[in-house]
C-alpha cells in the first residue's frame, strides 16, 4: 500500500506550529521529505549516523590571533630583509649620494631653518623634489651628528615594512581571505624592485606607502563601511585619507593625487561617478592639496629668481610632456614592468585573465568564499591607471609603477584562490605559495648582504672622493667635469663643496681662477690635458668607466 505524497511546504510562507513542550519523535514512522527544494544540499539522517566524528572547527577568533601571528612573524622577516647590513654598502650613484647630500645639509642647520623649506645642494637651491624625504633622513641622521648610509636608507626600509602590513590588511578586505593576503604581502615584500628599492636611499618606497594609506582609507570606506555615498559621516577615515595623499605629494609632487584618478575612474565604472564628491569636501581637499602648496609658495619667496619656473615649468611640466628626465619610448612598461616584478611577474599571465573575468561578472558563487563585488574591478584600475598616466609621460623610470605593485600581488594571489576555492593554509596552493616565497627571501638576501657589497668599488663614489679631499685645502672646491650625477656623491663623501663644471668654457674658468682640482673622465683627460696642462693624480673605475682625478702642473692666467 503506498501512502499518499506529502505536499511539500515552502519554508518562506509557512508559519511554524508550536511544538510540545516535551516532543516524542515517532521513531517507527518514515521521514517523509519536509522541502524538496532543500534536497541534494543535506546529508541523509544515515549518512550523518555513518559520519565518524569530526572535531569542532576552531572559532574565528582563534583563527584571526592566528592569522595576526602569521602576519606579524612575516613583518619580522621582512624587517631582516630590508634591514640586516642596511648601512655596509656606500650610497651608490647617482640618487642616492645626492639625497644624502641634501639631506646632510638640511640635518647641519648650515642654511638655517630656512634649509627646511629651501632645500640645498652644494650650496645651492635644489629645486628638483618637495621636502618629506629629506627631513625624514635628515631626522634619522641627526643622532649620529651625520646622515650616514643607514639614516639615508632608513625612511624607505620603514615605509617598505609598511607596505607589506598595508598590502595584508588591504587584501583581507578585497579578498576575504586572511591567508591570502598574508601570500600576497609576501610577493609584495620579496617582488625584486620592490625589495631593492626598499634598501635605498629613494623616494618611491615613501611615496607608495602614502598612497597605500589612502587606498587603504578609500577601500575601508567602500567595502566595511556601506560605500563611499556614506563617506563623510566618517571624518577619521577621510582625514587619514587626504592627509596621506597630501604626505604624498610633500614626497614627489603632484603624482601623490595619482589614487584620486584611481577613485574616481573605479566610481565611473561602477556607476556611481557622483559619489566622488562625498569623498572631496572642501576642507579635506585642504589636507591633500595644502600641504605641497603651502612649501611651493614659502620656497618661492626664500628662494633666488628663476626657482618657481625650474620647479614648476621644468620639473613638472616638462617631465611630463617632453621627457626633459628619463625619456622613454610608449612601450617601455610593456618589458620594464615584467622585470621589477620578478619572480612573480610570471603568474601575471595566468592571473589578469581570470580576474579579468571576475569583474565583468556580478555572479557569486554560493557556498564559496569569494572577494566582494567590485573588488576585482577596483583591483584593475588601482594598476592601470597609474600604468596608463606614466605610459603617456614622456619621462620614465620602472620606479614609477611601485604604487601599484601591491595591486599585482593581490591580483597573482586572487587568480590561485579563485583555482583552488576554500583556500586555507594547508591547500597545496598555499604550501606551495610558501615555500616559494621563503625561497625567493632566502636569495635575495643573500644578494643583498653578500653580493652586493661586491659592487661597492664599481658603484660608490667614495674612493674618488675621498682621494680629492686627502688633497684638497679645507673650504677648497673640487671640479667635476660633464657629469652632474656625480656631484652630489662627491660633496657627500668629500665633504668639500664641488663646482659644476658643464661644459669647456667653464672647465677653462675653473682653472683660470685657481681651481686645482678637477675630476673627470679619462677620455676627457686624453682630449683636453696637454692642452689646459693637466696631470692624473689618481683614477678609479666607477660604472664602467674610468674616472681621474687631475691637477694642474702649474697656473697660466692666460690658459
Amino acid at each position: 500500500m503506498r501512502s499518499a505524497p506529502v505536499k511539500p511546504t515552502d519554508p518562506r510562507s509557512s508559519k511554524p506550529e508550536p511544538s510540545p513542550s516535551r516532543p516524542r519523535p515517532d521513531r517507527s514512522a518514515p521521514h517523509a521529505p519536509r522541502c524538496t527544494s532543500l534536497q541534494g544540499r543535506l546529508p541523509s539522517m544515515a549518512s550523518v549516523q555513518k559520519a565518524p566524528p569530526t572535531s569542532p572547527s576552531p572559532p574565528a577568533s582563534r583563527n584571526d590571533r592566528r592569522d595576526d601571528r602569521l602576519l606579524l612573524g612575516l613583518i619580522l622577516g621582512v624587517c631582516l630583509l630590508y634591514g640586516a647590513g642596511l648601512g655596509r654598502i656606500d650610497l651608490w650613484a647617482p640618487d642616492e649620494p645626492r639625497y644624502g647630500a641634501i639631506a646632510e645639509e638640511l640635518r647641519s642647520w648650515r642654511h638655517g631653518a630656512s634649509g627646511l623649506v629651501l632645500l640645498h645642494l652644494n650650496d645651492s637651491p635644489y629645486t628638483q623634489k618637495p621636502p618629506l624625504y629629506f627631513w625624514l633622513a635628515a631626522m634619522f641622521g641627526a643622532p649620529f651628528e651625520h646622515v650616514g648610509e643607514a639614516a639615508a636608507r632608513a625612511p624607505s626600509a620603514i615605509f617598505g615594512v609598511l607596505c607589506v602590513a598595508l598590502t595584508a590588511l588591504v587584501g583581507r578586505v578585497l579578498l576575504r581571505n586572511p591567508t591570502a593576503a598574508l601570500i600576497a604581502a609576501g610577493l609584495l615584500a620579496t617582488s625584486f624592485r620592490f625589495a631593492f628599492t626598499a634598501r635605498r636611499a629613494q623616494l618611491d618606497v615613501l611615496l607608495t606607502g602614502f598612497e597605500l594609506i589612502a587606498i587603504a582609507s578609500f577601500v575601508y570606506l567602500e567595502f566595511q563601511r556601506g560605500g563611499i555615498e556614506r563617506a563623510r559621516r566618517h571624518t577619521a577615515a577621510l582625514s587619514v585619507l587626504h592627509g596621506a595623499l597630501g604626505a604624498a605629494a610633500l614626497t614627489k609632487g603632484p603624482v601623490g593625487w595619482i589614487p584620486l584618478l584611481v577613485f574616481l575612474a573605479y566610481l565611473c565604472w561602477e556607476g556611481r561617478i557622483r559619489a566622488f564628491r562625498a569623498i572631496a569636501p572642501f576642507w579635506a581637499v585642504g589636507l591633500s592639496v595644502g600641504p605641497l602648496a603651502v612649501w611651493i609658495l614659502a620656497a618661492i619667496v626664500l628662494a633666488p629668481d628663476g626657482f618657481a619656473e625650474q620647479a614648476i615649468r621644468e620639473n613638472l611640466i616638462g617631465r611630463f610632456f617632453s621627457g626633459t628626465s628619463h625619456a622613454r619610448p610608449l612601450y617601455y612598461f610593456a618589458y620594464q614592468l615584467p622585470l621589477d616584478f620578478l619572480p612573480w611577474s610570471l603568474l601575471l599571465p595566468l592571473a589578469i585573465p581570470v580576474v579579468w573575468r571576475s569583474a565583468r561578472t556580478l555572479r557569486q558563487v554560493p557556498g564559496r568564499l569569494q572577494p566582494p563585488p567590485g573588488a576585482a574591478r577596483f583591483l584593475i584600475v588601482w594598476i592601470a591607471v597609474p600604468l596608463l598616466f606614466f605610459s603617456l609621460s614622456a619621462g620614465k623610470r620602472g620606479l614609477y609603477l611601485l604604487p601599484i605593485f601591491p595591486a599585482l600581488a593581490m591580483v597573482a594571489v586572487a587568480a590561485g584562490m579563485r583555482a583552488s576555492p576554500g583556500t586555507t593554509l594547508a591547500s597545496p596552493v598555499i604550501r606551495k605559495f610558501a615555500a616559494a616565497l621563503l625561497l625567493v627571501g632566502l636569495l635575495e638576501a643573500a644578494l643583498f648582504t653578500a653580493v652586493l657589497p661586491l659592487l661597492d668599488t664599481e658603484k660608490s663614489p667614495r674612493p674618488i672622493a675621498e682621494a680629492a679631499a686627502a688633497r684638497a685645502e679645507a673650504g677648497e672646491k673640487i671640479g667635476v667635469y660633464g657629469m652632474s650625477p656625480l656631484e652630489g656623491g662627491i660633496a657627500y663623501y668629500s665633504s668639500r663643496p664641488v663646482a659644476s663644471l658643464r661644459d669647456e668654457s667653464q672647465l677653462r674658468a675653473y682653472l683660470r681662477d685657481r681651481g686645482r682640482l678637477v675630476i673627470l673622465r679619462a677620455a676627457h683627460l686624453e682630449e683636453l690635458g696637454e692642452e689646459l696642462a693637466l696631470v692624473e693624480l689618481a683614477s678609479f673605475r666607477a660604472g664602467g668607466r674610468r674616472l681621474v682625478l687631475a691637477t694642474r702642473l702649474h697656473i697660466d692666467p692666460n690658459r
